[in-house]
């Protein structure tokens, strides 16, 4: 279940919230005050922007399929990656007051995809979702030359690139073998669109939601998607949506978002790679999270109980970008969960208060009824 959290509710992700005590954010202040220094190297945000930071990146002349995929941007290689010894990145960070906003940062293509020491776990974790939940993957007809440009994009050009200590190419067999599960990928895509939805789910820790301009040409719509880890709804009940129908229940979208999120879709340009981050506080650590937990305007909050020893942050690193040829424009999702101990050992305990308590101030005042 969720508390609260800092989300705009944009490109089709949930904001999200349970009833709860109202004193909880009180109870957060009193448990989870300062008591360490805040320590540099947990600072939110802190390699959004430069996706390489710290790692041993070497430039490469040339790599497969570099003509194809040139105006995305210059892939570095991480030659001596070993994912087992990378931590996941801390990216929470707490406003004292919410405002619906793009919330867009500058990044590039480096940034799409994270892998960290949870890689084999989470990858396994993926495949059981999707067993348990088949719908979390999905193409519509009109996607398909968009799933397949995505396909191929990852698994002939960025994940052997990016990551040759994990995915090794092997031109004269046709494939790209990934080292941790032992699997060979097919550089083209695979005739059955669920076959390649599943590849791409088993091989990254990221969801990723495909959009094209809708039918009608008015705004862009959800065509395809890898959806594992989604909250408070089912993945398939915004297969087809416009940006504009999948938010209706957001407060105060429709006036502050809609139309520029609709021209910003429309004039994004391969090569220009744009992230957000959002928050929310969970009572568990399960990823995949399918229940309901807004408050609309016809309904009253009630009391929930629960173990504050039991929660977590839940970030989400979105990253968007568009593809050249078909056009689409896709969002990937990386999740990151944050036990609650960790937010009063870095010394974040008023500040997220303080933010749980802002959702009734900045320019989108519902969001603190809603998000409850």
């Amino acid at each position: 279940m969720f508390i609260l959290g800092e989300d705009v509710g944009w490109m089709l992700l949930p904001v999200t919230g349970v009833a709860i005590i109202i004193l909880a954010v009180y109870k957060l202040v009193a448990e989870y005050g300062m008591t360490l220094p805040r320590p540099k190297e947990l600072r939110a945000n802190q390699k959004l922007l430069d996706p390489s930071g710290g790692l041993d990146v070497k430039e490469d002349n040339e790599w497969p399929g570099s003509s194809a995929w040139e105006s995305m941007g210059k892939i570095l290689p991480l030659h001596d990656f070993d994912y087992r010894a990378i931590e996941p990145l801390r990216i929470y960070k707490f406003s004292p007051k919410y405002f619906l906003t793009m919330g867009l940062q500058k990044t590039d293509i480096n940034g799409i995809i994270h892998i960290d020491s949870l890689y084999a776990e989470r990858i396994k974790a993926r495949q059981d979702i999707v067993r348990q939940y088949p719908g979390a993957l999905d193409c519509l007809d009109s996607g398909l030359r968009m799933l397949n440009e995505l396909y191929e994009f990852l698994i002939q050009g960025y994940l052997p690139h990016r990551y040759p200590t994990i995915f090794r190419l092997d031109s004269s067999a046709g494939a790209v073998k990934n080292l941790v599960t032992n699997e060979n990928l097919p550089l083209t895509a695979p005739a059955d669109r669920y076959e390649a939805l599943r590849i791409i789910n088993r091989n990254v820790d990221e969801d990723f939601l495909m959009l094209l301009p809708s039918p009608d040409g008015d705004g862009y719509s959800l065509q395809s998607f890898v959806w594992a880890y989604p909250v408070g709804f089912d993945p398939q009940s915004k297969l087809g949506l416009k940006l504009r129908d999948a938010h209706k229940p957001v407060p105060s979208y429709t006036e502050k978002l809609a139309p520029s999120m609709d021209r910003y879709f429309s004039r994004l340009q391969p090569g220009n790679i744009k992230c957000r981050v959002n928050w929310a506080l969970a009572t568990s650590d399960i990823l995949c999270e399918r229940g309901e937990y807004h408050i609309y305007s016809d309904q009253e909050p009630t009391e929930t109980d629960f173990d504050l020893e039991n929660c977590y942050v839940r970030c989400e690193l979105q990253t968007l970008f568009a593809l050249p040829k078909s056009g689409g424009r896709v969002l990937s999702v990386h999740l990151y969960l944050y036990p609650l101990q960790e937010i009063k050992d870095v010394g974040l305990g008023p500040e997220m208060a303080e933010a749980i308590d802002g959702f009734q101030t900045g320019n989108a005042p519902g969001f603190h009824r809603y998000k409850r």
